[in-house]
């Protein structure tokens, strides 16, 4: 089995290298880094800074729980597989690779987001573009990791179940807080 994971993680990262292109390697860089640790700190603090004063204070919680979790989370699970990373050809990335930190992160973050917007929007159609929304920068964040080539595959899949797995299990814990 994880011989088959490891001959589909290859192809696919030989399938990436073969469409890189210079506009789009730049693009990606750019896209990756408003998902690495800075940028979700920028992000989590002016989302706080919102829901504080919107007095969301529940939703806050649940937000700064999400977050916080999820690093904790995909930090520990890279201490202990410690797999390698593939070698880039386009950027320089340290430390280990399985689960992807960024598609974790993206995964928290969107989802996070949404059960707080969605609890509070009436209606379908303002619901659906928000779940595309997230949907759609999840799957960005995830390409953009395999794109650059400092993932795998299997990571990113990983990281994306990692993340929407904790924020489910938050959403029930918080279930009857985040309709307040």
């Amino acid at each position: 089995m994880i011989e088959n994971i490891m001959h589909i993680d290859a192809w696919i990262n030989m399938q990436m290298k073969s469409m890189q292109i210079p506009l789009l390697s730049e693009s990606m860089i750019t896209l990756t880094n408003l998902n690495n640790g800075r940028g979700i700190l920028v992000f989590s603090i002016a989302f706080m800074l919102f829901f504080a004063y919107k007095k969301w204070y529940h939703a806050l919680l649940f937000y700064f729980v999400s977050i916080l979790g999820a690093q904790i989370a995909f930090v520990s699970i890279k201490l202990i597989i410690q797999r390698i990373r593939p070698v880039s050809d386009i950027i320089f990335a340290s430390g280990y690779s399985f689960p992807s930190g960024h598609a974790t992160m993206a995964t928290a973050l969107s989802l996070t987001l949404y059960v707080i917007f969605a609890k509070r929007v009436s209606g379908v159609g303002l619901r659906l573009p928000l779940l595309f929304i997230s949907i759609f920068w999840i799957v960005l964040i995830s390409f953009s990791r395999i794109y650059l080539g400092v993932h795998w595959f299997s990571d990113v899949i990983a990281g994306v179940i990692l993340g929407f797995s904790w924020v489910t299990f938050l959403v029930f814990v918080f279930y009857d807080k985040l309709k307040r």
